[in-house]
């Protein structure tokens, strides 16, 4: 049996223990027994316990990870139905695999895991077609750190205190809100309810637009010039508005 194999045995071994673990923790002593290896081996891969759960975070994250690649394989017309795709994904990969979910998040464990720089980067980029779009009231950059910020919030009140969170309507509605707050308002003309002043474009609409327009088209502006006019867009999309005096 070559390492790799008997590292991926642990590690599985290790998964099973968790996921129907009641205190989202193991024992290097019940991994090794599940997995059929000694001590010593166990510590010969991975150290020591923090290493071993690192190792299982890892484990959890690339299946988080396979699920987000096919919710993105979609691309829809306006990014909210991308946002509502990614975030009920996300939520329900959360309540499908709980102790997996918490573990991912724990500070000093999941934190450091180069995965969730991954997920990030994938819902940045799917902001970012939609600022390209105009669909974006805010920065690409602030959309995806609030989507990603509400997103994961909502997915550990609904595993974690279920009583008051694990209403699906709950999920829904901070969904709805968070989408309202970071998208330009889908101008359908089926929607006869929706203020005509709600798809009208906003300064900061516009500018979200426009930068991630020079980020990827050819621009006349210098270099410095580019980076300070990027400074000015994002104040404008991420800034709070200032009162007229």
């Amino acid at each position: 049996m070559t390492e790799s194999t008997v590292r991926t045995r642990i590690v599985e071994a290790a998964a099973g223990l968790l996921a129907n673990a009641p205190d989202v923790d193991i024992s290097t002593r019940a991994a090794c027994e599940a997995a059929g290896v000694t001590a010593p081996t166990l510590y010969h891969h991975f150290g020591d316990k923090q290493g071993l759960l690192a190792a299982v975070v890892d484990f959890g994250w690339a299946a988080f990870l396979e699920t987000k690649r096919t919710v993105a394989a979609v691309v829809h017309e306006h990014v909210a139905d991308d946002i509502r795709a990614g975030w009920d994904n996300h939520v329900e990969f959360a309540r499908e695999n709980p102790n997996f979910y918490k573990l991912m998040w724990s500070p000093g464990i999941g934190g450091s895991s180069a995965s969730f720089h991954n997920a990030y980067q994938m819902l940045r980029e799917r902001m970012e077609l939609g600022a390209g779009r105009g669909q974006l009231r805010v920065s690409a950059d602030r959309a995806a750190q609030m989507v990603m910020a509400a997103t994961t919030g909502a997915a550990l009140s609904c595993i974690s205190q279920p009583e008051l969170f694990g209403d699906d309507t709950f999920a829904s509605q901070l969904r709805e809100a968070v989408i309202a707050a970071v998208t330009v308002a889908d101008p359908s003309p089926i929607d006869t309810h929706r203020p005509a002043e709600a798809s009208a474009p906003t300064a900061a609409a516009a500018a979200a637009t426009l930068k991630s327009k020079l980020a990827d088209e050819v621009s006349p502006l210098t270099a410095p010039e580019q980076q300070l006019m990027q400074q000015w867009l994002t104040a404008i999309a991420d800034g709070a508005p200032r009162s007229k005096s």
